[in-house]
């Protein structure tokens, strides 16, 4: 066998083994299914799997919704005002399961006073307090919505959707007084 016939063979072989990774891939990009949430709160924050993906609201119409593999989830939905929400969800291909729930409100706190939490520039990113779950930056940054917190020091933590963290600060919250966290860097105090 001449070598350029050799490496005609070769080259085909190679082609060939390419091609059919590349239909099996296809194949499996398409065998996906989709979550839907609709959620009373609808800003409670969606985690699949311990991941935050943004808030019920997001994912409650058929234009917007969560892709994933087939498989069986675990789906938590939470708001720091209401019960944690948890469900095993299984997502099978090319079909769509929904969430559909109310969460259960806890019990209120007595009247006590507050200081504001606030953001800028975060867009869809979760907001954790002392490690907790607490909101979305892209509510806070609608004006007049910010956290209530009791007057004290937080532990705040600001993660995209990608999963990195932006920001990490320790913030004191004063009675009558909002805290702004800014994105490109600082932090601003409004009596």
């Amino acid at each position: 066998m001449n070598i350029n016939r050799w490496n005609q063979n070769v080259a085909t072989v190679l082609f060939a083994a390419l091609l059919a990774v590349t239909i099996q891939a296809s194949a499996r990009a398409a065998e996906v299914g989709h979550l839907r949430t609709r959620i009373d709160p609808h800003v409670a924050g969606v985690f699949v799997n311990g991941k935050y993906y943004g808030t019920a609201a997001m994912f409650g119409h058929r234009e917007r919704m969560i892709a994933l593999a087939p498989g069986t989830y675990k789906v938590e939905l939470k708001d720091p005002r209401y019960k944690t929400l948890v469900a095993n969800v299984k997502i099978d291909a090319n079909k769509v399961s929904t969430i559909r729930q109310y969460m259960e409100a806890l019990p209120k706190k007595p009247d006590t006073v507050f200081g504001e939490l606030t953001t800028d520039g975060f867009g869809n990113a979760a907001i954790y307090i002392d490690g907790e779950y607490y909101a979305n930056a892209a509510e806070l940054q609608t004006p007049g919505y910010s956290l209530l917190l009791a007057p004290g020091e937080y532990n705040v933590k600001i993660v995209p959707v990608e999963g990195e963290a932006v920001r990490e600060e320790k913030v004191k919250i004063v009675k009558d007084e909002t805290v702004v966290i800014y994105r490109g860097g600082g932090m601003a105090t409004r009596k």
